[in-house]
């Protein structure tokens, strides 16, 4: 099992239309296999900075699920809209789980 931490930031003035996508590409992420299994807008910091506009914990099977839902050609077709809607995208990936 693979399991994926995202962190969005998004175009100021662009947020409804990042939230959008991502709802969209969320929906072929669970087509391909893979489930979501939070998404959350993080707490500010004491400074009022955020670490990331959105974060997202999903879990998929596969390296090959991935790759599939990478290359789906209606996520592709939507970059125009991802472009001019998020700013930045970090990802942590891990198939490595620790037992504490």
């Amino acid at each position: 099992m693979i399991y994926l931490d995202v962190r969005l930031t998004h175009v100021p003035g662009h947020e409804a239309e990042a939230s959008e996508y991502e709802r969209t590409v969320l929906g072929f992420f669970r087509e391909h296999g893979g489930e979501v299994i939070a998404v959350f807008r993080p707490a500010p910091w004491a400074n009022g900075a955020r670490a990331a506009d959105e974060v997202q914990l999903l879990r998929i099977a596969t390296r090959e699920q991935i790759d599939a839902y990478m290359k789906d050609e209606r996520r592709l077709a939507l970059a125009p809209v991802r472009d001019r809607s998020i700013a930045a995208t970090e990802i942590v990936m891990s198939g490595e789980m620790l037992d504490y």
